[in-house]
């Protein structure tokens, strides 16, 4: 599939690494750093289908092959995919094989430039957490014991390696440090900041830049999206693909609405209005509700760019300046980092399966306080 190919906007990173492979030199393990909508599995499948091609004579994959045409149906047997899912009923493992047909179908409908909202859309997880168990971690260490179907290279890619429990990274560590012959090892995560320091002793960093705006607008506009909406999400997305998707295509004016009414409800200190607002953002899971304290916190965000720095440099839809125009004046130097901090705190809270409801009830009751805090 054509889509599986396009590293949109990170040309450049993709030549690097094929000159690597070419010449020899590519780490047998690495990672990929970055959000999930700046390409980086787009990266990882165009490596791997370079790898496995038995047709190409210099330059690119022949895309002719029978390897080419394995990785265009994403079946090539030495091409082996690790990502965070769940139990399901009835099992006591949780392992990617039981979700690699959503998995693919996910990939052959979006391409590679997903992240963890869509796999969690498309694998209907409501409020359950996936994460990559240590079974997962035996099920890859099994699959690579065993000899390459083509004799060539074997490529395992682990999507979303910061969902990796400890025991899981802990086991794994021997193979990604010294793996089988021809076998590469390809990590995404969004930072390094939840991978294990001995993980990332033994692998060599690849950080995944931002898509430039004009390769996203040029993305978004060759799906047919309406170019008004795609001018916002070129300026909102910050280089990430799948975020531009979502931003031009789906309604945020529900998490707007509930913003300006919770910061009206905070300014006023009504204590009634907030217990029942903290009501309605328990009832709406616990994704959007992370979905919305990051949103907030990118309100929060562009009202302090706007009271303190260029008005050019702020990004909100034109739906949203007129009161960021007005709220702005109570985001300043006194009160904004405090802001931020509870904001963080709050998701953080609820990634930890704290009770939604006594979460944002606290917050609400210090966004009070720092709506009034002076200067």
């Amino acid at each position: 599939m054509e889509a599986t190919r396009e590293a949109i906007g990170q040309e450049a990173l993709a030549n690097r690494l094929a000159e690597r492979a070419d010449a020899g030199t590519l780490a047998h393990a690495m990672l990929f750093t970055g959000s999930p909508g700046r390409g980086g599995l787009a990266l990882a499948l165009g490596l791997a289908r370079r790898l496995h091609c038995t047709g190409r004579e210099g330059g690119e994959a022949c895309g002719r092959c029978p390897s080419c045409q394995q990785h265009d149906q994403l079946q090539h047997p030495d091409l082996h995919f690790t990502f965070p899912v769940v139990k399901p009923p009835g099992k006591d493992k949780a392992l990617s094989s039981d979700q690699l047909g959503t998995w693919r179908e996910l990939l052959r409908e979006a391409g590679p430039h997903f992240d963890m909202v869509d796999l969690r859309d498309k694998m209907a997880l409501g409020n359950k957490q996936p994460f990559i168990s240590v079974h997962e971690a035996a099920e890859v260490l099994r699959r690579l014991s065993l000899t390459a179907h083509a004799g060539g290279w074997k490529v395992q890619v682990i999507w979303g390696a910061q969902s990796m429990r400890t025991d899981t990274a802990n086991k794994l560590l021997k193979v990604i440090e010294e793996p089988p012959a021809k076998t590469v090892f390809i990590l995404l995560a969004d930072s390094t900041e939840n991978i294990l320091a001995t993980i990332l002793s033994r692998t060599q960093i690849v950080p995944v830049p931002p898509v430039s705006k004009g390769d996203a607008r040029a993305w978004l506009e060759g799906q047919g999206l309406d170019r008004s909406r795609v001018a916002d999400a070129v300026d909102l997305c910050e280089g990430d693909l799948a975020k531009a998707r979502r931003l031009a295509t789906e309604d945020t004016a529900g998490e707007f609405a509930m913003f300006v009414d919770w910061m009206r409800i905070s300014f006023a200190r009504d204590g009634r209005k907030a217990t029942s607002m903290a009501d309605a953002f328990h009832d709406l899971g616990r994704e959007d509700q992370k979905q919305f304290l990051a949103y907030a916190l990118h309100m929060v965000r562009q009202c302090i760019v706007g009271n303190y720095g260029a008005a050019t440099a702020v990004r909100l839809r034109a739906s949203e300046r007129g009161f960021a125009e007005k709220f702005s004046a109570y985001i300043h130097h006194g009160n904004v980092v405090d802001m931020q901090s509870e904001l963080e705190k709050a998701a953080r809270d609820i990634t930890g399966n704290v009770y939604g409801r006594t979460v944002f009830l606290d917050l609400s009751m210090r966004m009070m306080e720092l709506l009034h805090r002076p200067r």
